[in-house]
Formats: C-alpha cells, sequence, structure tokens
C-alpha cells in the first residue's frame, strides 16, 4: 500500500467529520512543525484526523527542509491514539479494523522514512497509537510529565500501527514483549533507560527540541536530507539510494562553500 491508497482506505471510513480535532502543518524555513490539534479528547486521532495526518506526511515528502517536530496543542497529552467512539463505529464493517491498521502503518513507516530528521516532543502522555506514532520519529524528547502508555492488551488488541515492530527494534523482542503484555505506564525516566527516550527535558519538550536541533539546522539542509536518506537506505538493504544521495549534495552550492573555505585555509 502507498500513501495514496493510504488515504483512501481512511476516508471510506470516515463518517463523522463534524468531530472537534484537527492535524496543523506549519513550514517554517528548514522546520515543519506537525501539532495535533484535539485538547479536548487528550490528542486523539478521528478518522478524519488520521486522513488529514497522511496528507500532512505526503506533504512532507517534498519539504526542502531537515527537520519535523511532531507535538500537540494539549500540554498534558500528545496524542492518545485513535478516537475510540469515533473509531469503534466505523470498525464495525467487515475488514474495517485490518482496513485501517494496515493504512495507519503504512503513513507512520513513510513518516520515518521521511527524508527529514523528525523528532517526537512529548509533553504529557502518548497512549497506544500515540506511543506508535511517538516511536515512528527519529528521536523522542520527553517532559517530566511525559509517559507513554502501550495500553493496548489492557484493551484486548494489539498494536494497530506498526507499533510493535519498532518498539522490537528498539529495545529487543524480549524487553518488547514484557513492555506490551504488561500494558503499563512507563515514566519519562525509565523510558529514558530503556532508549525510547532520546532526552529527558527539564521543561517543555517542544522548547527544548529547538535547542537541541540547533546544530542541526546550522547544517545545510540538502546534506541533512541526504545523511537521512542513507539511513533509511541502510535500513532497507538499499545501496543504490545512498549512492544516489550523495551524488545529489556532492559539488553542491554547500559543498563548494565548505571546500573555498578549507582552500582559504590551506594558504
Amino acid at each position: 500500500m502507498n500513501l495514496n491508497e493510504a488515504h483512501q482506505s481512511i476516508a471510506a471510513l470516515v463518517r463523522d467529520e463534524s468531530r472537534p480535532g484537527q492535524i496543523q502543518l506549519e513550514l517554517d524555513g528548514a522546520v515543519a512543525h506537525l501539532r495535533i490539534d484535539n485538547p479536548s479528547a487528550r490528542g486523539a486521532l478521528t478518522l478524519a484526523m488520521m486522513r488529514d495526518l497522511i496528507t500532512a506526511v505526503h506533504q512532507l515528502t517534498t519539504f526542502d527542509g531537515a527537520l519535523l517536530v511532531v507535538s500537540s496543542t494539549d500540554p498534558a497529552a500528545f496524542c492518545a491514539g485513535g478516537h475510540l467512539a469515533d473509531v469503534e463505529r466505523a470498525l464495525d464493517e467487515p475488514g474495517a479494523a485490518e482496513q485501517m491498521s494496515l493504512a495507519m502503518t503504512t503513513a507512520l513507516d513513510a513518516l520515518s522514512d521521511l527524508p527529514l530528521t523528525s523528532v517526537a516532543a512529548l509533553d504529557g502522555l502518548a497512549i497506544g497509537g500515540g506511543a506508535e506514532l511517538a516511536l515512528a520519529c527519529d528521536w523522542r524528547l520527553a517532559s517530566p510529565e511525559a509517559r507513554i502508555h502501550f495500553i493496548h492488551t489492557k484493551l484486548g488488541i494489539a498494536p494497530g500501527w506498526g507499533g510493535t515492530a519498532r518498539l522490537t527494534r528498539l529495545v529487543g523482542p524480549g524487553k518488547a514483549l514484557r513492555i506490551l503484555t504488561s500494558a503499563r505506564y512507563i515514566s519519562s525516566g525509565e523510558a529514558h533507560r530503556l532508549g525510547l527516550v532520546d532526552k529527558r527535558c527539564d521543561g517543555s519538550a517542544v522548547e527544548e527540541t529547538m535547542r537541541w536541533c540547533r546544530s542541526l539546522l546550522a547544517r545545510d539542509p540538502a546534506a541533512v536530507r541526504a545523511v537521512k536518506t542513507q539511513i533509511v537506505a541502510a535500513r532497507n538493504g538499499d545501496i543504490r539510494s545512498a549512492s544516489q544521495a550523495f551524488g545529489s549534495v556532492w559539488g553542491g552550492p554547500a559543498h563548494r562553500k565548505a571546500l573555498e573555505r578549507l582552500e582559504r585555509h590551506r594558504r
């Protein structure tokens, strides 16, 4: 399934456009800000929001910046996964649950593979699908109040957005199995020890993300994108794409300026 097919699959499940909540995408120079805006439901994603998330990811495939920051407008919650009232009604149809799962896994895989360095800024709870969304980003920064909760087995289900594979890659199969079957809250401190969180923040994770990524933003965006492309290629065993990424920046403006600086230092 590609992103267009994922979008069509979710769009076909949407039954109620009137529920509150939206996906905000702001492009600001080299930085893209993707915000989950549904504070009345702890950042839960309605099916319409899932559809719009896929639209945003598709837009980001052509964005020429270097950094994507995924956050929430709710300071107490990053994302509570799927909006239960909305999702339960739509998934009564035969095959609809698998349809949603495949579409959202495709969307989060595409987010993970974007030629952008992505950071999930966790200011509050990341529950269920919200934890899966956080793991689809390259890095995660967590405020003191942040909690990660793979709640799925408590609800009698398993992760449906590709989170099991991502969790297993991060912590290994044994720890992943324990986390998923215990279905307990993981504090920001424990998440950091487990490798689920890359940095613990003293305050706002969104604000700290911009400070933490300052050195990345000082680099040429094309070079950062080429490195990310190579990392995705390495994960997929794609040697040709890695070489093409190298060729895309060799001899480019930033490369030529760097060579000129080196030449001046040699004189």
